[in-house]
């Protein structure tokens, strides 16, 4: 019995980055078949995200350091769990206020693609952010990091964000001056994922009149949606778009659409 107590898999403190899909549920049900298969490919893709950052320590012969970061990722059904080590000694050790800024702008990597595909298809995004004890890996997870982060997405978030437990918080030494994060409205932190949606759309650049599509293209999807709210006098879900617009408009403002 000790030797199989010694190979019990053990938690260990990681970040926990949980998010789902608003809309998703009438989808199962009510979407032509075409439009399900986009949200199924989106989810696929979600789960073969694979880090396109540098992040573990590794001596480089120029005596600097290379890092590398993989996060575990894990989907079930329209729900996505990403989940990152903390700081830990190893060949260089990190200040801990740089490794969790490093992480935040991988989860912003990961949700702005996601973001920006599942907005295609008129889907919004909601998250939670957390830190704490957590078994990820070969698809199996539990520990607090996803409860909190579910919790924070579930009761906190309501609206199509990614709202930062002061858990993670603490851990910046000056938030205010981190562009990963910034307050919302209410005075929330959250992950300032929105002006990374057009690079991740665009990842080699794009001509002003591209941009000036690729906007004007998701701000009819959003005026549709709230126009089909309306009718269906759906104020919650309502809600819902006119905010994600406010983000989206504002992380947009270079992009000029029409003249305007």
């Amino acid at each position: 019995m000790s030797g199989q107590a010694d190979a019990d898999p053990a938690l260990e403190m990681r970040f926990a980055l949980f998010f789902d899909f608003l809309g998703s549920s009438q989808a199962a049900i009510g979407w032509p078949r075409e439009r399900v298969y986009d949200l199924v490919g989106t989810l696929i893709a979600v789960s073969h995200a694979q880090s396109a950052q540098d992040i573990t320590g590794a001596a480089q012969s120029d005596g600097g350091s290379k890092f590398t970061i993989v996060p575990e990722v894990t989907t079930f059904s329209d729900n996505v769990l990403v989940s990152y080590p903390t700081a830990s000694d190893g060949d260089v050790k990190l200040l801990d206020s740089l490794w969790t800024d490093i992480v935040c702008q991988d989860a912003i990597r990961v949700l702005s693609s996601v973001a920006e595909m599942a907005l295609r298809i008129g889907v919004l995004v909601r998250g939670g952010l957390s830190c704490g004890q957590l078994y990820h890996q070969d698809r199996v997870c539990f520990g607090e990091a996803l409860v909190d982060a579910y919790r924070i997405e579930s009761r906190i978030a309501v609206n199509p964000r990614v709202v930062i437990s002061e858990k993670v918080i603490t851990r910046l030494e000056k938030p205010d001056e981190c562009h990963s994060v910034r307050r919302d409205g209410d005075g929330q932190w959250i992950l300032n994922y929105y002006p990374a949606l057009f690079p991740r759309a665009f990842p080699s650049g794009a001509e002003p009149e591209q941009a000036s599509r690729w906007k004007a293209a998701h701000l009819q999807t959003i005026d549709r949606q709230i126009a089909l709210s309306r009718e269906a006098q759906d104020h919650g879900v309502r809600e819902k778009w006119e905010c994600f617009k406010d983000h989206f408009t504002s992380a947009t403002l270079h992009i000029v659409v029409d003249g305007q």
